[in-house]
């Protein structure tokens, strides 16, 4: 999904008297801060509530355009897990850290981040019917 017209143009005001280069300070946002605020992670606490209840891992398709992530509570760990709102910020910082490894990886099983009970894998959508059928899913 791409951005908007009007949210790229809000982003791409050019000032006449500012040099032709741009600099990392020109006002385009952080990748964090445009990752955090882009509209399909709105559904990301809904989908860590319902892992951090239930035993079965939860998929999130489609995160990013081409990414995916699972969400689960780590085998034999104890509730309380973190408040959501660290586990949203633990599970953006997964999804940063995993676009900064080899691509390759993500299509091949993609990355485990795990902490204080409660993990994600973050990996290619093209395989995601090999890594659900590792942690026993049926396709969707």
């Amino acid at each position: 999904m791409a951005f908007s017209r009007k949210h790229h143009a809000q982003h791409c005001i050019v000032d006449a008297a500012a040099p032709a280069r741009r600099s990392r300070t020109s006002g385009w946002p952080d990748y964090l801060t445009l990752l955090s605020t882009w509209q399909p992670f709105a559904r990301l606490e809904t989908k860590l509530a319902r892992a951090r209840k239930q035993d079965e891992p939860v998929l999130y398709q489609h995160i990013l355009p081409g990414l995916d992530v699972l969400l689960c509570g780590v085998r034999g760990a104890l509730p309380p897990y973190p408040r959501l709102a660290e586990l949203r910020a633990r599970c953006l910082e997964a999804i940063a850290d995993a676009l900064e490894q080899p691509l390759d990886r993500l299509a091949q099983g993609g990355y485990w981040y795990e902490r204080d009970g409660f993990a994600c894998l973050v990996f290619a959508s093209c395989s995601r019917e090999a890594v659900l059928a590792d942690y026993g899913m049926a396709t969707r």
